[in-house]
């Protein structure tokens, strides 16, 4: 990224077919308020790849599967450079939804990226997600690092990150994610503590959401349909509000 007066933005989504209702409701944000990406990259793991649904001008890539699908989650996101060639890569879930206007120059402090972080968190330091930059890097970070995304990274810090996990661990990083369990495993607090520590002069930190037109829905309690109400009126009822999670 150093030296591009333009870097290019992707959005990265891992998703998969129980949350296919939430994505075609965050596709439809991305595509009414999100400007300034190049595209949106889905990826779902195989088992999901014909109970999708429609994905719009998406581009939709495939992984692989695992026993458990939240860890297979995680780690497909740490491996987001080899789905996409953009320079910056903007994480976001499944149910997280635009509900305003956005540009993707919010995420940039010059030629620095903006990342967020919490100065005193609701998770305890004893959290197994809370613990998981500590048990990774050897010391315990200065901040909460687990903050949900949106989160945007350089593309170089993920083989960086991988090559860190292989020389202080002595596995790859997705063994590493399967043997600590999705209690204790935190990829965005992987990414940011990673940062942290060599990407200084590519990030500016801030406890500041870098895009807050974005709000985060909880998927496993909530449906699409049932905070309709909540969304903008620009956000038509279409297929995603009726949409089965099965």
């Amino acid at each position: 990224m150093a030296g591009s007066a333009s870097p290019t933005v992707d959005v990265f989504i891992r998703s998969y077919h129980r949350d296919r209702a939430w994505l075609a409701l965050a596709l439809q944000a991305i595509a009414h308020y999100l400007h300034g990406h190049r595209r949106v990259v889905v990826v779902i793991p195989r088992s999901s790849r014909d109970r999708m649904g429609e994905t719009g001008s998406a581009v939709v890539d495939h992984c692989e599967d695992h026993a458990d699908d939240y860890l297979g989650q995680q780690i497909t996101k740490l491996h987001a450079d080899r789905y996409t060639d953009a320079d910056v890569i903007l994480h976001l879930d499944s149910d997280q939804v635009f509900v305003a206007p956005c540009d993707v120059r919010q995420l940039f402090d010059g030629p620095r990226i903006r990342i967020d972080y919490r100065a005193d968190g609701p998770r305890p330091v004893t959290d197994g997600w809370r613990r998981a930059a500590r048990d990774f890097f050897g010391d315990e970070p200065p901040w909460d690092l687990t903050v949900p995304p949106p989160l945007a990274m350089p593309r170089e810090l993920y083989a960086g990150l991988r090559a860190f996990c292989l020389c202080r661990h002595g596995c790859t990083l997705a063994d590493y994610a399967l043997r600590q369990g999705a209690d204790r495993f935190c990829e965005f607090a992987l990414l940011r503590g990673y940062a942290l520590r060599f990407a200084g002069d590519l990030c500016t930190w801030s406890t500041a959401p870098p895009l807050p037109q974005c709000r985060t829905f909880w998927s496993r309690r909530e449906t699409p349909a049932g905070i309709a109400a909540q969304l903008p009126a620009a956000l038509a009822q279409e297929s995603w509000t009726t949409s089965p999670s099965a």
